[in-house]
């Protein structure tokens, strides 16, 4: 019995031997000789990854410890900072406590800055620093400097463009700053007309659209020394003097609907009142003495009586009429002696 033990014994150890022997055939194969002593330079490359790996350790170990003895510090912030943010977070958030930091007990952050001290002391032992030696540093010298050259500009030559001509501006004649007065005076008529049509000369079916301004009518006075010279018979045409008055009749269609004055004062051109009753006698005066049998009316002024008056030269006998006469019945005309000396 003992021979069979002793003989299952050695061919146990046989077969070990031949698994070691085999297992080294292929890690010689695969070129790795276990055989072979290791090098001094495989030997240092281990002693230093282990000391970096208990470096990093001891780091890992240090910054907890270090965590856990100071905990959060305490920022200082303005006072309007801390205000705003204690606003923010109090309107965001008004339920959530705050938790204050945790602080060790004074023997456990003795024992942990004690051990971070024996740490550093053996790290300092095992750790060798060799004197890195310092690098001469050389200044180069600044090359030899070069006269410098002036650069002298060349002589520009401006030549001044030639000033705009100023826009030359439109000078209106007296005529047409008689039409521009009239216009205007016509625009107001139609303005109120707009309001008030009846007073203005227009009736129930008339669209102010289709008013339109008459060409002027040049208004005459005659002379205080013309008047008290003036003889039965004598034509009265000849002692017409222009008034600086003009009237522009408002017209619908073929009808006189009123009547607007413009006067010269100056050099400017006023518009006037608008006169309604002028337009009804001038419309009776063109019916009874009407432009197509020869008749020719003027208007005339007296600058101490109001109102108007007319002549019609044409007529045998010589007359300066006034315009209320048109609203009677059975108008006529009168002489103008009789006038001209109740004008004295």
């Amino acid at each position: 019995m003992c021979l069979t033990i002793l003989t299952k014994v050695v061919g146990r150890s046989n077969n070990t031997k031949r698994i070691r022997m085999a297992v080294k055939f292929q890690f010689q194969f695969a070129g790795v000789d276990f055989s072979r002593p290791s090098s001094p330079y495989r030997k240092w490359l281990r002693i230093i990854l282990w000391a970096l790996g208990c470096a990093l350790v001891v780091l890992a170990y240090w910054g907890y410890l270090h965590h856990l003895t100071h905990g959060h510090r305490t920022m200082v912030i303005p006072a309007a900072q801390a205000i705003s943010k204690s606003t923010t977070v109090h309107s965001a958030k008004p339920d959530v406590p705050v938790v204050p930091p945790a602080v060790l007990p004074p023997t456990l952050k003795k024992m942990a800055d004690d051990s971070i001290l024996a740490v550093g002391k053996y790290l300092l032992r095992a750790v060798r620093i060799t004197p890195v030696a310092p690098v001469p540093t050389t200044i180069p010298r600044a090359p030899a400097a070069e006269p410098a050259t002036v650069a002298v500009a060349a002589p520009t030559i401006s030549i001044d463009a030639a000033p705009a001509a100023p826009r030359p501006l439109r000078v209106h004649t007296d005529q047409e700053r008689l039409l521009l007065a009239g216009q205007g005076a016509f625009a107001n008529v139609i303005g109120l007309a707009g309001k008030y049509p009846d007073a203005y000369g227009f009736e129930a079916g008339d669209f102010l659209s289709d008013a339109k301004l008459g060409a002027p009518m040049p208004v005459y006075l005659i002379e205080e020394t013309a008047r008290a010279n003036y003889k039965v018979g004598q034509p009265v045409k000849p002692l017409l003097k222009a008034a600086k008055q003009w009237v522009f009749p408002v017209l619908m269609g073929d009808r006189i609907c009123c009547m607007v004055s413009v006067r010269q004062s100056s050099h400017d051109y006023v518009p006037g009142p608008c006169s309604r009753s002028l337009a009804m006698a001038w419309n009776k005066i063109l019916e009874q003495w009407p432009a197509e049998e020869g008749y020719h009316p003027l208007l005339l002024v007296n600058p101490d009586i109001p109102g108007y008056y007319f002549t019609v030269p044409e007529l045998p006998v010589q007359n300066i009429t006034d315009t209320i006469e048109m609203f009677y019945h059975r108008p006529g005309i009168s002489p103008a002696d009789v006038i001209l000396a109740s004008w004295r």
